[in-house]
């Protein structure tokens, strides 16, 4: 994984704006007694804390979409699209876009 470029002032505030519901992203966080439960995505903040959660389920490719799309960051949704493709497995893939998105956050934290 490259390191991302530090994002532009526009990048920033989208990435701390919250999405309309059209734009929103679901996905799901697995529970060992009540199983699957569905989780809304209304920021790109909500997104990391879900993949911070002991088993995060997302669609790979939805999120890569979203954050092509919706966040307007190619450079990242670039990078999520390559750790999805050289993932080993499922949580592999979760922990590499994890730390991508972790990443992006960060840098917009230092620039705010």
């Amino acid at each position: 994984m490259r390191k991302l470029k530090n994002p532009s002032r526009e990048l920033v505030k989208r990435i701390f704006t919250e999405v309309v519901f059209e734009d929103r992203l679901n996905g799901f966080s697995l529970r060992e007694r009540s199983g699957l439960m569905p989780v809304t995505m209304y920021s790109f903040k909500e997104v990391v804390s879900l993949l911070n959660d002991l088993h995060p389920r997302l669609d790979f490719n939805e999120l890569e979409g979203w954050v092509r799309e919706t966040m307007n960051d190619k450079e990242l949704a670039d990078q999520i699209a390559e750790a999805v493709r050289s993932g080993l497995s499922d949580q592999d893939r979760s922990l590499r876009i994890k730390k991508l998105m972790e990443e992006r956050l960060n840098q917009c934290k230092k620039l705010i």
